[in-house]
């Protein structure tokens, strides 16, 4: 009895060891490009159809990707460059995937200016895609800036508040653009809430990156605090609302251009509290972050989250690049 008891023993201890060995050796993050430099500033989204669709900057201005993964995010295609905004001077926008299932890209247009700083502002443009991000229709014109301070621009996901009607939170104003006519309003009480995040949660709670919360479709809001710290950076910062009703902040933690680690905040009551003292870390590189990584996280399926950002310092393995993490969602 006894040497059985010892022999199971060590089969249940080798069998362990066997997991945290094969855990180890996969890489925590993927690699999705390499040689990136400029604002890569990435943008997610998943298709209908479960397909992960990832577009990032390579080269500044001048060359936008795509790339796709049709297993979760475990592994992609070669980026490949992205077709509508070759001919212009480009800053990264944010990717949609609405009801139907069309896909909506928005990205950011540089432009001369004689009145902005440095002699150019931006305005923001976008695309559909109705088979799964294969073919993009051609480019639509949001309206420019009415004054070159401060540039019109979208960084993250709008919200679809009816089949026609998008919620953009650009850094100039907070509209709602109508689809079909082209014809654009303000949003609820007219405030512009500037280049944050603003996400809508399963109860159709509204809640903004500048730590406001609104139940009536924004005609009236309530101030959260603490909250994460996304509006001090709005652009860089994510915010993103998961099927089970959490909400999931990325905030960055430490000095300087890229900060020194990310982290989850979570809120599990609609948004009205957040859950500081269980932040966890989902990019610690132990040094000074290169760049701003940017983070984006889309939810794969029921139980697990992903996240793509980037980071430039040609130090590490494989020098700058683009990458991606899978994270158990019952993890935060």
């Amino acid at each position: 009895m006894k040497a059985a008891t010892c022999f199971l023993t060590l089969v249940l201890a080798r069998m362990l060891n066997a997991e945290v060995f094969a855990a180890d050796d996969l890489p925590p993050y993927v690699r999705l490009a390499s040689g990136v430099s400029g604002h890569v500033h990435p943008a997610a989204c998943v298709t209908k159809k479960g397909t992960v669709l990832v577009i990032f900057g390579q080269q500044e201005y001048i060359d936008l990707r795509i790339t796709r993964s049709s297993d979760g995010g475990k592994t992609w295609s070669e980026p490949a460059k992205y077709a509508p905004t070759q001919k212009v001077n480009i800053y990264p926008g944010s990717l949609t995937t609405l009801s139907d299932g069309r896909i909506l890209h928005v990205w950011n247009v540089w432009y001369a200016d004689k009145e902005a700083t440095g002699g150019k502002t931006r305005f923001a443009q976008f695309s559909l895609s109705v088979d799964d991000g294969q073919t993009w229709s051609e480019p639509k014109n949001l309206a420019k800036p009415k004054v070159p301070e401060p540039h019109s621009v979208l960084r993250h996901p709008i919200i679809e508040l009816a089949a026609d009607e998008w919620l953009f939170p650009l850094m100039d104003r907070t509209i709602v653009y109508d689809a079909k006519t082209g014809e654009e309003r303000p949003f609820g009480d007219g405030r512009n809430h500037g280049l944050v995040p603003i996400v809508k949660t399963v109860k159709g709670t509204l809640i903004s990156g500048l730590g406001l919360r609104s139940t009536d479709g924004g005609k009236s809001w309530d101030a959260v605090s603490p909250f994460p710290k996304i509006g001090e950076n709005g652009w860089r910062h994510d915010l993103m609302t998961a099927d089970n009703g959490w909400l999931v902040a990325g905030e960055v933690i430490g000095p300087g251009v890229g900060g020194d680690k990310w982290r989850f905040v979570v809120s599990k009551d609609d948004g009205k509290t957040w859950d500081f003292s269980a932040a966890k870390d989902f990019y610690n590189p132990g040094r000074p972050i290169g760049g701003r990584a940017c983070p984006k996280t889309v939810q794969l399926d029921r139980e697990i989250l992903g996240t793509v950002f980037y980071d430039v310092d040609e130090k590490q393995p494989g020098g700058s690049g683009v990458f991606f993490l899978r994270t158990p969602l019952g993890n935060l």
